[in-house]
């Protein structure tokens, strides 16, 4: 009644209540959209002859699973105009992830790696980057969108996107200010990649945007690389990574241990589901879209947990990154099953 009251007397048009309800975004991020190429059998890439294309990402796996789970998602990126930088923007669009701040730069291609499986190391899959030119590392602080953080729950990163060029390292400080200037939640993935920057200049970076986010996503080598030391014990470890200052840490502690999750009033532990390993790259991006959507849905910490738990097992399951998370009741039909569920892969 009261709102009814307020409305009239302010005589906003209901169409302008729509659009501004509209424009209210769950999860905005920005990153590198890549093209993956994925071979059909596996072993050495100098066998393969067939691949798949599929487009990828760390940030845009995660903004097109929260999507999947009905949350509004968008991104901030460089794209080419190439072929290829046209089919991302396509997958993006038909995933209903907002394009309105992804740039299309002439002359310009978008990244490309591809999906080495099984080996050099069996159950793994390795990755062969070509980006070195891409569209992507020309991302700088003019690229983010105040307007699109201050809308937004929150703002995921991830420690890719620094690693990139310098003016991706300073957008991604400008993108945080941004948030943390307007009361938006940062959720910050440490995603360290020792082939795009080494441990020494990652440190500092990625320990003040850890240090500045409310959710961490981290693991043990990860943490490694804040701390310049390795701690065996996981309640010590995700102890001291809080101290650092994030509300909430989820620690990613790989395939056959689970994950555990501490926030100041709950403490969480989820078990690795077994299923059948296609591709192991993804993993981790699904289970933050999993642990976000249960977050933004405000279920307890261990419900979060178990959805990013199945979210990262049903990644793994075919080859492509997203191609396997799922929607609403796809989840909660796997969340009913999840207690005791066990699959061979082998």
């Amino acid at each position: 009644m009261w709102l009814g009251k307020a409305l009239n007397s302010a005589r906003i048009p209901l169409s302008s209540i729509e659009k501004v309800r509209a424009s209210l975004i769950d999860v905005s991020s920005l990153g590198e959209p890549l093209l993956q190429l994925n071979p059909l059998d596996e072993g050495p890439l100098r066998h393969s002859s067939l691949f798949e294309k599929h487009a990828a990402g760390s940030e845009v796996n995660v903004l097109i699973g929260l999507s999947r789970l009905g949350f509004k998602t968008s991104l901030m990126a460089n794209l080419g105009k190439d072929e290829f930088s046209k089919f991302i923007l396509a997958a993006l669009e038909s995933e209903h992830v907002g394009v309105g701040d992804v740039k299309q730069i002439e002359g310009k291609n978008c990244g490309v790696y591809f999906v080495q499986r099984n080996y050099p190391i069996a159950g793994k899959s390795d990755v062969i980057y070509y980006r070195s030119d891409s569209a992507a590392k020309l991302l700088s602080p003019e690229d983010v969108n105040e307007s699109t953080i201050g809308s937004s729950k929150i703002l995921h990163l991830s420690g890719i996107t620094p690693a990139l060029s310098n003016s991706c390292r300073e957008a991604t400080f400008r993108a945080l200010a941004i948030a943390r200037e307007k009361g938006v939640k940062v959720s910050f993935d440490t995603n360290y990649r020792r082939k795009l920057w080494r441990s020494e200049d990652a440190r500092p970076v990625l320990a003040e945007l850890a240090a500045k986010s409310n959710i961490l996503f981290i693991d043990p080598e990860d943490s490694r690389v804040i701390f310049d030391k390795h701690v065996e014990d996981p309640n010590k470890l995700i102890d001291e990574l809080r101290d650092l200052g994030p509300e909430t840490v989820v620690l990613k502690l790989g395939a056959k241990r689970g994950m555990v999750a501490k926030s100041s009033k709950q403490q969480a532990t989820s078990i690795p589901m077994m299923v059948p390993v296609v591709d192991s790259i993804g993993a981790g991006d699904g289970a933050v879209a999993g642990f976000l959507a249960g977050y933004l849905g405000k279920e307890t910490l261990q419900k979060s947990l178990d959805m990013a738990s199945c979210c990262a097992a049903l990644a793994v399951m075919r080859r492509g990154d997203y191609e396997n998370l799922p929607d609403r009741a796809y989840l909660e039909r796997w969340l009913s099953t999840k207690e005791g569920f066990e699959y061979d892969p082998r």
